[in-house]
């Protein structure tokens, strides 16, 4: 059947537009259906219309066709059935929209059905929905508050429901408010001013702002906005997060900071006072003894009361050292240990220091050896303080070390920046790894149960730790559970004095 010029007008249509008798026989198709199935007029002219609809759809259409052709009307609309699909030459499958009418040409009825792809329409319309079912859900789940701001007007446009929970009302209450009718009467002006200097740099931050929510209830929340383009709209998105858990969090660990603080001041007031009580009456003690066991005032009547005497006089020294230490201690911890720092010469207090440690070090059967650097010689130090650091350091190495064995003194400047370091090192039984932490802790004597040298108050390294800590240097300790420790006393370079020539004693 030829229709001549009477579907040449449909030739310059874009959507694609196919003829075909009642029967479904392909008639015409124009050049933007060619282009749309992937074929041309001659394989598709004398053809059944099924060679364009996939098989799973091609009963269907063919009863949406008959429904047609028995209801009598002239057209059917596109919009008027739902979505249809086309299939191309190569067997893919497009999404399509179709209307239908009937009329005759050159004396025949022919059906003509005017095709449109909206396969690029339909993946679009499916990304915005994905897009908004992402954009929902994050909303939706997100624990903080999200409300949604036309930046121009002030109005709330959106809202998520942890929201309307923040604020103690409906989502549908939300919206149309003011941002300002958020928070309190007397914060507004203050958050207002906030909001526009921050959105100036394109992103808002309020650590400390209160909402207020419907019952009146001020909330502190932390507010985190930044400005966008939404729809081609300015829109400003808020993130509101209720941080009255953490303020309270936040007040509880204030309070019990303070509480440790007054307990550690009340603790070491109490210590100080009470050792200088302990030490008047000791003193007095210790010089009594010391008469009695030197028999000053003639013999004591019998030997042993003589011995008695030394005995208490020694025991009397060894608590006063105590009550002096933990008197250390407590300046220490309370701030209050002033350093009277002068050039201190540390050959000549290396020297001195193990001339006085040395009977216990005869006694124990040790070497001792000392060496100092020219470099290192001179020191800006508190001379006691330094002098006491050293002589717990070797009283600790001597009370660790068994006879025959060896403690080594050495100070040396280390270091790009000149540090003075002042170490002792001996080889006794050594530090387990695992308690070189705790050493330096007060009252540590008893942390190692294997340790079986003479007893302790552990608070040696603690007082020297501070004491070294007080100069602006550090303690380093290398101690392995065979072959002895190290103890270091790391001096800053600036603390370190030019040498004046004089021979570095060995």
């Amino acid at each position: 059947m030829h229709f001549g010029t009477d579907l040449d007008l449909f030739n310059a249509l874009d959507e694609g537009v196919v003829a075909t008798d009642p029967l479904g026989c392909i008639l015409f198709v124009n050049p933007a259906a060619e282009r749309m199935f992937g074929r041309g007029t001659a394989e598709l002219v004398g053809q059944p219309l099924d060679v364009v609809i996939p098989e799973g759809s091609r009963e269907a259409h063919r009863r949406h066709v008959e429904d047609f052709r028995q209801s009598g009307a002239r057209s059917r609309m596109m919009g008027q059935r739902s979505g249809i699909q086309g299939r191309r030459g190569d067997g893919s499958v497009f999404e399509a929209e179709a209307s239908i009418s009937r009329s005759r040409i050159g004396g025949s009825e022919v059906l003509l059905a005017i095709i449109r792809d909206v396969s690029a329409r339909k993946a679009e319309e499916a990304r915005l929905l994905a897009s908004e079912q992402k954009h929902r859900a994050i909303l939706d789940t997100c624990s903080d508050a999200i409300l949604l701001a036309d930046a121009d007007s002030g109005r709330i446009t959106e809202v998520n429901p942890q929201a309307a929970a923040l604020f103690g009302c409906s989502m549908d209450d939300l919206l149309g408010r003011h941002q300002s009718e958020l928070h309190p009467l007397e914060d507004r002006r203050r958050l207002s001013q906030a909001f526009r200097e921050h959105l100036e740099i394109g992103r808002v931050l309020v650590p400390d702002a209160t909402i207020q929510r419907d019952d009146g209830t001020v909330v502190p929340v932390e507010i985190t906005a930044r400005p966008t383009r939404i729809g081609g709209v300015r829109t400003l998105v808020g993130f509101f997060r209720d941080v009255t858990h953490h303020r309270e969090r936040e007040r509880e660990l204030i309070e019990a900071r303070e509480a440790a603080m007054a307990a550690t001041r009340s603790k070491t007031t109490f210590l100080a006072n009470i050792s200088h009580e302990l030490r008047t009456p000791l003193n007095a003690v210790i010089g009594m003894s010391e008469m009695i066991g030197g028999e000053f005032f003639g013999p004591a009547g019998h030997p042993k009361y003589a011995e008695y005497g030394r005995d208490i006089r020694d025991s009397g020294s060894h608590l006063l050292d105590i009550i002096n230490d933990i008197l250390d201690l407590s300046r220490l911890e309370m701030g209050k240990l002033v350093l009277h720092e002068t050039e201190v010469d540390l050959a000549e207090l290396v020297d001195l220091a193990c001339r006085t440690m040395a009977p216990l070090i005869e006694e124990n059967g040790l070497v001792c050896t000392q060496r100092v650097t020219p470099e290192a010689r001179r020191l800006h130090a508190d001379r006691r303080a330094v002098r006491q650091m050293l002589l717990n350091l070797l009283s600790n190495a001597v009370k660790h070390t068994p006879a025959g064995g060896r403690v080594t003194v050495i100070a040396t400047c280390t270091g790009s920046d000149g540090e003075v370091t002042l170490s002792v090192a001996d080889t006794g039984r050594g530090i387990d790894p695992e308690r070189l932490a705790d050493v330096t802790q007060p009252f540590n004597s008893g942390a190692d149960p294997s340790d079986r040298g003479p007893g302790g108050t552990g608070l040696g390294l603690a007082i020297t730790k501070g004491l070294i800590e007080r100069h602006g240097g550090r303690l380093e300790i290398a101690g392995r559970s065979v072959g002895g420790t190290s103890v270091r006393l790391v001096f800053p370079g600036n603390r370190a004095r030019p040498d004046r020539g004089e021979a570095p004693r060995d």
